[in-house]
């Protein structure tokens, strides 16, 4: 398992969380002629630091589902490397037991495979990325007022579990 999709996402987030700073700057600064060819142009000063707030928020949960996209398909390449650099094909049965589980990861629930590795990852952090699981479905599915969320989250928070938990399962594999 490798961290490194989960970083390569978190960097694109901190580079556009810093655009977003210097663009909050500009207005501030009132650097209208850098709003040129932007939604910006013409707007009132306190409208677009609303929105920029607004898109703040927005980026958020839209990260969080990215981290957890590369953190899942990271999970599914993993198995599947595992499966196919432990298995010695003994005979035609086993081959096609070892082809029937790769064909069918694609299927697999997130909470099939995050417990698959209960005895490489902690149950605490078992636990917190499952929450966090549920937390992307949130977001993914509209942000549902009447079924909230067990636990809100941010990027960052998102990242150090989603890399602690490739990290520990790693270890062992």
């Amino acid at each position: 398992m490798n961290d490194k999709v989960v970083n390569d996402v978190f960097s694109v987030y901190e580079i556009i969380k810093d655009s977003i700073k210097v663009t909050r700057r500009t207005i501030n600064n009132e650097l209208y002629r850098l709003h040129n060819r932007t939604l910006f142009l013409g707007e009132q000063r306190e409208k677009m630091l609303t929105k920029m707030d607004d898109v703040e928020k927005e980026l958020d949960d839209i990260m969080i589902l990215s981290l957890f996209a590369s953190f899942e398909r990271e999970l599914r390449i993993s198995i599947q490397a595992l499966i196919d650099n432990n298995t010695n094909k003994v005979n035609k049965t086993f081959e096609n037991i070892v082809s029937l589980t790769k064909d069918s990861i694609e299927r697999w629930t997130v909470i099939d495979m995050i417990e698959s590795l209960k005895d490489v990852v902690d149950d605490d952090l078992r636990s917190v990325v499952k929450q966090i699981y549920e937390y992307r479905n949130w977001v993914a599915h509209g942000k549902n007022k009447d079924k909230l969320p067990s636990i809100r989250t941010d990027p960052k928070t998102v990242q150090v579990k989603l890399c602690d938990f490739i990290n520990q399962a790693k270890k062992d594999l």
